[in-house]
């Protein structure tokens, strides 16, 4: 079950660090948004970030804590409460996964989007991927996914700033 569920947490993102000035050229693409069937968990559920369920391709295993630390400030920002895994209302599911790692055609189809981002042969392309799981069913309760591509490697800076951004973006479409 867990292998299935990461591959479905699949999130794709750009791996590497800039040595130069240049400011990164980000081109964000498809964005899906799964939303919950009768959210139950009212405005400010209690989370935990299942580290089970946490996933990074090889070419993108820069940018999970960052996407990590992002995810978490967003939800508390939000007024939702960090708390252990064993008394959360929905555990965290975070997925970053580079095209290195796995093709845009695989990616497509284990997240349902369609490609929308046509970037350069040369481009760094991912997926990010969110999900929310209820914790008694450990089933998926909401996720949201996007594309992205750039056009030169991304430093920590730039990543850091990019995965605020991103989660933002993401957690903008959960319930309230």
């Amino acid at each position: 079950m867990r292998a299935a569920l990461l591959s479905l947490t699949l999130a794709a993102l750009l791996g590497g660090c800039s040595t130069g000035p240049a400011a990164p050229t980000v081109e964000t693409g498809t964005m899906v948004v799964r939303p919950a069937d009768g959210w139950r968990y009212g405005a400010t559920p209690r989370y935990a970030l299942a580290e089970q369920f946490q996933y990074a391709g090889n070419s993108a295993a820069p940018w999970l804590e960052p996407v990590q630390q992002a995810v978490s400030q967003d939800l508390d920002d939000r007024g939702w409460r960090s708390v252990p895994l064993d008394e959360a209302d929905v555990w965290v599911a975070i997925g970053v996964v580079g095209s290195k790692d796995m093709s845009d055609g695989e990616i497509f189809s284990r997240l349902g989007m369609t490609p929308g981002l046509q970037a350069k042969s040369d481009a760094r392309k991912g997926t990010l991927a969110i999900l929310l799981l209820d914790r008694q069913s450990q089933q998926t309760v909401w996720s949201s996914a996007i594309q992205l591509a750039s056009d030169v490697p991304i430093d920590d800076d730039s990543r850091r700033q990019l995965s605020q951004q991103l989660a933002a973006q993401l957690l903008g479409a959960l319930p309230r």
